[in-house]
């Protein structure tokens, strides 16, 4: 029977979106099952006092360039995004939370998600804001009125809240986070051993 990575990531994080792109090779190699668990990072900070590693200042000039690193290793670049910190991304992640049914429109929706925040070399959009959001995801073949409407909609919130509150009680601190089974891997270079224990 084949086992499930859990991925647990907020678009917020780059690190998550050098997850993603990590993360279809595993399933590929391993016929791993995927379930993608969305969540809220300025949420979660609140509940544990978790702040992002970049806040510290010898930190962040180092992930600079490990994050080039990584990148060229996997074959993406990353842009900066003028819109970070401040851009709220609860909408976004609350769509995507609604499509688990319908894998392949989720997966296409965090494709694009990750594009239009950390893939645009012009700077990404501001995806709170709603002819931005409109506009990029409608441009991606996208219902963007229903996606607007699943990401602002109050049993959405909810569901977001839920998933953040299940990262905290399962003991992850920051994102992007992995599970397989009951154990946890931290951060998108953490793949390997994940793959290990799918493996196992």
């Amino acid at each position: 029977m084949a086992k499930t990575l859990e991925f647990f990531f907020d678009y917020m994080s780059p690190t998550s979106f050098l997850g993603w792109a990590v993360v279809p090779g595993v399933i590929e190699r391993t016929g791993a099952n995927l379930k993608i668990i969305p969540l809220f990072l300025v949420g979660f900070m609140k509940t544990t006092g978790y702040h992002p590693p970049g806040m510290v200042a010898a930190k962040g000039k180092y992930m600079l360039k490990d994050m080039a690193r990584c990148c060229k290793r996997h074959g993406i670049q990353i842009f900066s995004n003028p819109h970070i910190p401040l851009m709220n991304t609860r909408i976004l992640t609350g769509a995507t939370i609604r499509l688990e049914d319908d894998p392949e429109q989720q997966y296409k929706l965090i494709d694009a998600g990750f594009k239009y925040i950390w893939g645009q070399p012009e700077g990404g959009i501001d995806t709170g804001d709603e002819t931005q959001f409109k506009k990029a995801f409608g441009s991606e073949g996208f219902d963007a009125d229903r996606l607007w409407e699943l990401g602002t909609a109050d049993e959405t919130k909810a569901m977001l809240r839920a998933n953040t509150e299940e990262a905290v009680a399962r003991g992850t601190f920051g994102a992007p986070t992995f599970f397989v089974g009951d154990e946890m891997f931290f951060g998108h270079d953490r793949l390997d051993y994940a793959e290990e224990a799918l493996l196992s």
